[in-house]
């Protein structure tokens, strides 16, 4: 399946949407939550994500089969580059990062999909 963007342009902006969401004081961070937990359990697949940004941990439910979870616990350096590594180029992805970036107001919404 073909696009008609550049996904760089929307890799890029997803890019500096992390940076600008993770440098943000404290009461905008609390904003940009519900951005940071839609990106990790796309990337997851997770059922349930809980950041625990002061002792750098994030835990997550996965569904593994039917109605069976469990529960992993990460830890990361920074919270920025976590974040950044979540991202990846597939279709699906992409089309999900262009909705995030519509919601956030990141001008992108030219692009679209076919």
């Amino acid at each position: 399946m073909r696009t008609s963007y550049q996904s760089d342009t929307i890799l890029n902006e997803m890019n500096n949407l992390i940076a600008y969401s993770c440098q943000s004081n404290e009461v905008s961070t609390s904003n940009f939550n519900t951005f940071h937990t839609a990106l990790i359990k796309k990337h997851f697949e997770a059922i349930e994500v809980d950041i625990q940004r002061e002792l750098k941990n994030i835990e997550l439910k996965v569904l593994i089969k039917d109605n069976q979870y469990v529960h992993v616990n990460l830890s990361y350096n920074t919270l920025e580059d976590f974040l950044k590594s979540c991202l990846e180029d597939d279709l699906g992805s992409l089309s999900f990062y262009q909705n995030m970036l519509t919601f956030y107001n990141v001008g992108v919404s030219n692009y679209f999909f076919y």
